[in-house]
C-alpha cells in the first residue's frame, strides 16, 4: 500500500511516460510490500505526481542542471524488509531513467525517500487499517 509522491522538473516526463511509470512503479511497489495482484491491492497504491517549473528545481544552490527526481515513499513500518528496500530503490531508479530518457548506462539522479510509518498512524475511511488486513483483503474487497 505504498502511498508515494513524484516530485520532477517540467519536461522530464511525456505525459504518455508519466502514466506508464505510474504502471510501472505501482507493480513494484505492490511487489516489494508483498500485496495482492488485484484490483483490490492496486488501488491501495497512490502516486502524487507533482511537476515543477525548472526555475523552482535547483541543484548546488542553482536552477537548471539535472532531471533530478525525488520519490517519497510511505510505507507501513515493517512491510519492506531491507531486500524489498533494496529492490524498490533499483526497480524506482531504473523506471524513472526509462522514462524520463535517461540514455541508458547513464547515472540516473534519482533520490528515493522511504518513510516507514506505524501501523497506529494508517487510516482510511475512517478507521485504522493494518497492513496484514490489505495483504490478506476479502474475496469480495471494493478497490478503494
Amino acid at each position: 500500500m505504498p502511498k508515494m509522491i513524484l516530485h520532477y522538473p517540467q519536461g522530464a516526463f511525456t505525459q504518455a511516460n508519466l502514466e506508464l511509470l505510474a504502471q510501472e512503479l505501482t507493480q513494484i511497489g505492490l511487489q516489494c510490500e508483498h500485496m495482492p495482484e488485484t484490483t483490490y491491492g492496486r488501488s491501495n497504491v497512490w502516486i502524487y505526481a507533482r511537476e515543477y517549473p525548472t526555475d523552482q528545481v535547483f541543484v548546488g544552490g542553482h536552477t537548471g542542471g539535472t532531471k533530478v527526481i525525488t520519490v517519497e515513499v510511505n510505507a507501513f513500518e515493517g512491510g519492506l524488509d531491507d531486500a524489498a528496500k533494496e529492490e524498490l530503490i533499483e526497480g524506482f531508479t531504473e523506471s524513472i531513467g526509462k522514462f524520463s530518457g535517461t540514455p541508458s548506462g547513464a547515472r540516473c539522479p534519482v533520490f528515493v525517500l522511504i518513510r516507514e510509518n506505524p501501523a497506529s498512524d494508517w487510516g482510511i475511511f475512517g478507521k485504522r487499517v493494518t497492513l496484514e488486513k490489505l495483504r490478506h483483503p476479502p474475496a469480495d474487497a471494493d478497490p478503494v
